[in-house]
């Protein structure tokens, strides 16, 4: 028999979960949780995917340099390994058919399409207005990570559902793919109908059971979003459909809805029906003007928070700016200081080159994957040029020898900033090297 499993294929926040929990209600279907692993949905380096692309078309894969072996030999011992992966679990809960959901496998449909060319495709669509605000509800998730779409926002959100509903669509209605399109709202208004075409559409019988679906165990993994929202959830409810006319709208929501109107009414959906007085068309066509502006700030932002999170990088470039304050500090302030002036300089460049060498030496060693050696002479060089940078000025003065001087002993305390950083570096090495995915369990040892 051939290997034909259910493939639930919808945008997140579009009722993918509840559809897998209902499924999975059935007796003869196990349907699991999001298997990211499959396509490499979330970005990961390691999946079947990647795998199977590299023994077909990488330089040492079995394509190139085994005789015999073609391409569709390789994805078929792909789907093979999926079948044989979860049929212990089959057996274990008496069930025969598999059911898939990972809604970011979209822009790998394609593949998956090629893969597994005799699967079922249940295709389930969710008014992208609504998408839109539950997105954005779940602010602090891993949807926060929106690639590709620069930053969380509504007009961001709203834009993936378009062109990722476009892309399932146009690969599901080439015609050679058994497919079953659902909506999200029919489901929630008729729950029993819907699901009987969906149990026709796959050869099954109906049972009354799939509308109870909190009745019954499920997997639930605590990192996915949509699992942790079905589980807290007493059964199905219409408070989610159309809430997007419940809710006050911003400046945001009403541009975006009035240029997108005719993709929503394209898609089978009604139209906003924006009726907007002289003072909100005003300000909606001012957001089109600043909004590239307002894009390239929030990319800034999201690049400068992950520092700012961080105590040990606030610290490194807390003492980057004294360094800086103190070589800028005016002739007369430093003279004052006298013979402190000359300990000063080279004792804040120690401690800058200390801090950030703890500080940032991952981000230095995974830039162009550098080893530790040549990470902390990355470290050295970069520190280095900052302090060169900042006595450059006074190389044109009178005084240049002293700051030849001033810049001699400053590199004399990179260097034993460095010396000082390695042990530590190396003490949590096995701990807390982000690039070590096996770190040794220190209190074992």
């Amino acid at each position: 028999m051939t290997f034909s499993p259910i493939f639930i294929v919808g945008v997140p926040r579009s009722g993918t979960t509840l559809l897998r929990v209902l499924l999975d209600s059935h007796s003869q279907i196990l349907a699991l949780p999001e298997t990211p692993w499959v396509s490499g949905a979330y970005g990961g380096p390691l999946s079947l995917r990647h795998l199977l692309l590299d023994l077909a078309e990488g330089p040492y894969g079995a394509q190139r340099n085994v005789a015999g072996i073609e391409r569709t030999h390789i994805l078929q011992a792909g789907a093979g390994f999926l079948e044989q992966l979860f049929e212990p679990a089959l057996k274990a809960r008496g069930k025969r058919v598999l059911a898939f959901k990972t809604p970011s496998d979209i822009p790998h449909l394609e593949f998956l399409t090629t893969l597994l060319p005799d699967a079922r495709y249940i295709h389930i669509t969710r008014d992208g207005r609504d998408v839109a605000l539950s997105q954005l509800s779940k602010r602090g998730s891993f949807f926060l990570q929106l690639r590709g779409y620069k930053s969380l926002s509504y007009a961001n959100v709203f834009r993936r559902w378009m062109e990722w509903e476009t892309m399932a669509r146009e690969i599901l209605n080439r015609g050679e793919l058994s497919v079953l399109h659902l909506r999200y709202e029919e489901l929630i208004a008729d729950p029993e109908g819907q699901m009987r075409r969906v149990t026709a559409f796959l050869g099954l019988p109906f049972e009354q059971r799939m509308l109870d679906y909190t009745s019954h165990s499920h997997d639930y993994p605590k990192w996915e979003a949509g699992s942790t929202d079905v589980a807290g959830h007493r059964g199905l409810s219409g408070q989610s459909v159309e809430k997007w006319r419940r809710g006050k709208k911003s400046i945001e929501i009403l541009y975006t809805l009035s240029r997108h109107d005719d993709v929503l009414i394209k898609m089978g959906y009604c139209s906003s029906d924006l009726r907007l007085g002289p003072g909100r068309r005003v300000l909606v066509f001012g957001y089109g003007l600043i909004r590239p502006i307002l894009e390239i700030a929030s990319l800034l932002a999201n690049r400068v928070h992950p520092m700012v999170r961080s105590r040990g990088r606030v610290l490194a470039c807390f003492w980057l700016f004294l360094l800086a304050a103190w070589s800028f500090a005016p002739a007369a302030v430093q003279d004052r200081a006298g013979l402190v002036h000359a300990v000063i300089g080279p004792l804040l460049s120690f401690g800058a080159t200390l801090s950030v060498t703890l500080a940032f030496l991952p981000v230095i060693q995974r830039f162009g994957r550098a080893g530790y050696g040549p990470a902390f002479v990355r470290a050295a060089t970069l520190m280095l040029a900052f302090v060169a940078l900042l006595q450059a000025g006074h190389f044109y003065s009178p005084d240049w020898r002293a700051a030849l001087h001033q810049l001699v002993l400053s590199g004399f305390a990179i260097l034993v900033g460095l010396i000082a950083a390695m042990p530590l570096v190396f003490k949590t090495r096995q701990r807390a090297d982000p690039t070590n995915p096996h770190p040794t369990n220190q209190n074992a040892a």
